[in-house]
């Protein structure tokens, strides 16, 4: 086995140190081995050490600049680093590269389309249907667009085709363009107001991506319990050093939106971006991949339980590393948000590390919550996404969660009602800043002229306004909500 193709190993079954070591052994021969440094820049990308995955892509440009792989991981990488002008770049210089290349169509099309782009994204997808005229990608985006129904479009031929390749008794399909097929032809008939037969088509998606899980929320039971019984008030309140939420200050304060998914964190994130003193890293996995690993370095105990045992100094190095990262995606502004829904099982560490951060906690309608994460394709598959049971399981053990931090640092978090969100952003929007100690601007109570990335489930259905609550749409399929509705 040569090395590269070993390092490449050691990539692709998530062993990343070991390929990045293998990766610099091979630098360290010869400096411009290009797929040396790809492979670095994709392990850098990976441990979200994005600055050096955007300049290890730049320096494999420098080596060779006819490669549309190198532009779209550089893409990738100038997502992540909210650069949204060189991602476009790097995306069309891909295209002109090689404009038969399905996977350069597939993020240009999805690219424009978290734009709120959505003729330019529907061009791209044209050029890969002519290419590809059975391509599941491209049919379940323009579905997403609104740009097909059910009984009369211009799609109406390929939306037949889909259809008979969805019914058909084949193994052809992989269970991942299955669910894709499904998710979309349950919006085609939940559009239609065929409710029963847009219900099995959610049914099959979801149980199509839940076979595909080796756990449930059951065996998380132990993780949530822990997190309550390590998080105490002694431990929360405990600043030895006087540091606390009025002394301790920072030139960068993170803005941390949690709560469960579909739960509006996105519409909350947009309506504050449009402050002049707030900006957005988007969803990171900082709290939950980099901290989470360096609390093991520094004490060889997992989340939460090394939370017991770190000390003043274990608090400044996360803390900075946290920091950085923040500014490295967004350098000028003094406010940072960072809307991982998932981090609201991190918040008694945030308070450890972060006294001076703002928790805003976005609440619905638990049965609103759980039918519009039934209803939608996420990306990484989880089984609280794609089972009512899981769902309404997980609901419970965030409740759990949240009502502790609420026990032992209520005036740590903010809570926000989605519901009074969308009816009076207005008022809503200025409690927020407020608790973050920032005055009211106009601008942020609504979505008007909103061109902003959206990179989340909600890139459509914002570009529409903010929606005001009326009738659910899961009243129409109450019948089968058993689970969600106890």
């Amino acid at each position: 086995m040569s090395t590269i193709t070993l390092a490449d190993q050691y990539f692709s079954q998530g062993q990343f140190k070991k390929a990045e070591q293998v990766y610099k052994q091979l630098l360290a021969i010869n400096k411009a081995d290009l797929n040396a440094l790809f492979g670095l820049g994709q392990v850098a990308l990976a441990l979200n050490s994005f600055q050096q995955a955007y300049n290890l892509f730049v320096r494999c440009l420098s080596v060779d600049a006819n490669q549309p792989a190198i532009y779209l991981a550089l893409a990738t990488t100038c997502k992540k680093l909210m650069r949204i002008e060189k991602a476009e770049q790097a995306l069309l210089a891909a295209y002109q590269l090689n404009k038969t290349l399905v996977t350069t169509l597939v993020e240009l099309a999805a690219f424009y389309c978290e734009q709120g782009m959505f003729d330019k994204s529907e061009y791209y997808l044209s050029e890969l249907q002519s290419l590809e005229p059975d391509n599941i990608q491209a049919f379940s985006l323009l579905v997403r667009m609104q740009k097909i129904n059910i009984n009369e479009s211009p799609y109406k031929e390929l939306t037949a085709q889909m259809l008979e390749s969805l019914s058909a008794d084949t193994q052809q399909l992989s269970n991942k363009d299955k669910a894709n097929l499904s998710y979309s032809f349950a919006e085609l008939y939940h559009r239609a107001k065929q409710y029963d037969v847009a219900f099995k088509y959610f049914d099959e998606a979801n149980k199509t991506q839940l076979v595909e899980i080796n756990f449930r929320v059951e065996e998380m039971k132990p993780f949530f319990k822990s997190i309550t019984n390590v998080f105490d008030h002694k431990l929360l309140n405990n600043h030895p050093n006087g540091i606390g939420n009025d002394s301790f200050k920072e030139k960068l304060t993170p803005i941390f939106i949690v709560g469960q998914p579909r739960s509006g964190s996105t519409l909350l994130e947009q309506l504050l971006v449009q402050h002049s003193e707030i900006s957005t890293g988007g969803e990171l996995s900082f709290m939950a991949e980099d901290i989470a690993n360096g609390l093991y370095q520094l004490t060889g105990k997992e989340f939460p339980f090394a939370c017991q045992q770190i000390n003043d100094k274990h608090k400044s190095l996360l803390r900075g590393h946290y920091l950085k990262q923040l500014q490295t995606i967004v350098p000028e502004e003094k406010y940072v948000i960072d809307k991982m829904p998932s981090n609201y099982q991190s918040i008694g560490l945030i308070k450890q590390l972060m006294p001076h951060a703002k928790i805003i906690h976005i609440k619905r309608n638990k049965v609103d919550v759980g039918w519009s994460i039934f209803r939608n394709n996420f990306a990484a598959p989880e089984p609280y996404f794609c089972s009512l049971t899981e769902i309404a399981e997980y609901q419970k053990q965030y409740e759990i969660i949240m009502q502790h931090w609420q026990n032992v640092m209520p005036e740590f978090i903010l809570d926000i009602n989605y519901e009074d969100l969308v009816e009076n952003p207005e008022i809503e929007i200025s409690k927020v800043l407020q608790f973050c100690q920032l005055d009211f601007q106009a601008q942020c109570s609504t979505l008007s002229n909103n061109a902003n990335l959206i990179s989340t489930l909600s890139d459509v259905q914002l570009r529409q306004g903010i929606k005001k609550t009326g009738n659910s749409s899961w009243q129409h399929y109450k019948q089968y909500l058993t689970p969600i509705l106890s």
